[in-house]
């Protein structure tokens, strides 16, 4: 009778255990991507020799397990709430929750700042040799700064914790000293923004973007730059142009995703809507869409992100206006070109926007000689400086 039941108990504990991750691998079927940490999910690992014996592939499965595991998220959230509303700590997921905003944790590390002159130097001789290039068919070009939301708010960073204030004010000073120094068109949207006052509704208290008044601010001071630069007479919407609704949803940011939307939070998005319409076409990597600059949701209660605007990052976007007295202009650079993107089509005959992490057809260099724009606009926010891929790399691709 004791076997029996030592049999019984070890083919119920050997179920339990197959369940597990039977249930798991029929779950994971369903869910490709997890939306609060806005990443995609490990695929289910495919066996090389090479990965066998190295023992990656084993290492893969864990991987893909973690990822896929039912209830994780639900698991997470939790986890999130009770270090934030029981243990309180100041520090949740890597963003400081006991803030007037959500903040990234810096750390305590130090290093010398003097090293930004060596990194500099290539990253602005490659935009040098790129205005180079775009003044020989007859564009001009500029580069256009701005400071990422923790650089923004550094005075919110709570006492005792680090803002890196000394940082950002060391690498922009010496990034745009750098590019001055080759006769590259630059603006500093921080100076300008501090210029202004830094009103706090220019940027979000939950995402690491600006809002669409931040973004508003920058596409005049653009705009009102380049026309001072170059002499063109392009046209710039003024706030009487534009009529600005908020929208009721809930609006979910990069920094309250990690938090798993835990943190209070009254912020909605605001958009800009023409009094008189502009029309336009829209083609985005190579396929018409629907000629709207936003993407709004179905419901007045379904969250809300940054990617209301354009819907996202994209390979290339085309915006044609048919109106041929304007020049015609490309915008590149990460996603803070995104809601700037919603008013640059007013002023210019074709937009065109290219975000080099996601474009691979051509080379800049290519696309340029192929299209010719006569102004060019890198937009690129103060933490990506010093990188050499991507929008940076502009020179190499």
């Amino acid at each position: 009778m004791k076997k029996l039941a030592d049999i019984g108990f070890l083919l119920c504990l050997g179920a339990v255990l197959l369940a597990i991750p039977i249930r798991t691998l029929t779950h994971s079927a369903k869910n490709t991507v997890t939306y609060y940490e806005n990443r995609t999910l490990a695929a289910v690992p495919t066996c090389t020799e090479e990965n066998f014996w190295s023992g990656d592939y084993f290492s893969d499965w864990e991987t893909w397990y973690s990822d896929h595991v039912p209830g994780r998220t639900t698991l997470l959230t939790r986890s999130t709430a009770i270090q934030m509303d029981v243990l309180k700590r100041p520090v949740v997921n890597g963003v400081i929750a006991d803030a007037d905003v959500l903040l990234p944790f810096q750390g305590y590390k130090t290093w010398d700042v003097s090293t930004y002159k060596k990194k500099a130097a290539p990253v602005a001789d490659g935009f040098a040799a790129l205005a180079e290039d775009i003044q020989s068919y007859g564009g001009q070009f500029w580069f256009v700064g701005m400071p990422e939301q923790s650089n923004y708010f550094w005075d919110k960073y709570p006492d005792g914790m680090d803002s890196r204030r000394w940082n950002a004010l060391a690498a922009d000073e010496t990034f745009y000293q750098a590019l001055g120094e080759r006769d590259v068109n630059w603006l500093d949207m921080g100076a300008v923004y501090a210029a202004q006052g830094r009103p706090s509704d220019y940027y979000s208290s939950v995402d690491h973007h600006f809002t669409y008044y931040g973004a508003f601010a920058a596409y005049q001071a653009i705009l009102d730059r380049i026309n001072t630069d170059s002499g063109l007479n392009l046209p710039i919407l003024g706030k009487n142009d534009l009529d600005f609704q908020t929208l009721p949803n809930p609006y979910l940011g990069s920094r309250s995703r990690k938090l798993y939307n835990l943190w209070p939070n009254d912020e909605h998005a605001v958009l800009g809507i023409l009094k008189n319409p502009i029309p336009f076409t829209r083609t985005d990597n190579g396929t018409q869409v629907s000629p709207s600059v936003y993407v709004i949701p179905e419901n007045d209660t379904r969250l809300t992100t940054y990617d209301l605007y354009m819907g996202g990052d994209k390979a290339e976007t085309i915006i044609q206006t048919n109106r041929p007295d304007l020049p015609d202009a490309l915008i590149f650079g990460d996603s803070f070109t995104n809601a700037l993107e919603t008013m640059f089509y007013t002023s210019f005959d074709e937009t065109r926007s290219l975000d080099l992490r996601h474009y691979t057809e051509k080379s800049l260099r290519e696309y340029l000689e192929t299209y010719h724009p006569q102004v060019v606009i890198c937009v690129c926010n103060d933490t990506f400086f010093y990188t050499n891929t991507g929008n940076m790399n502009v020179w190499d691709r």
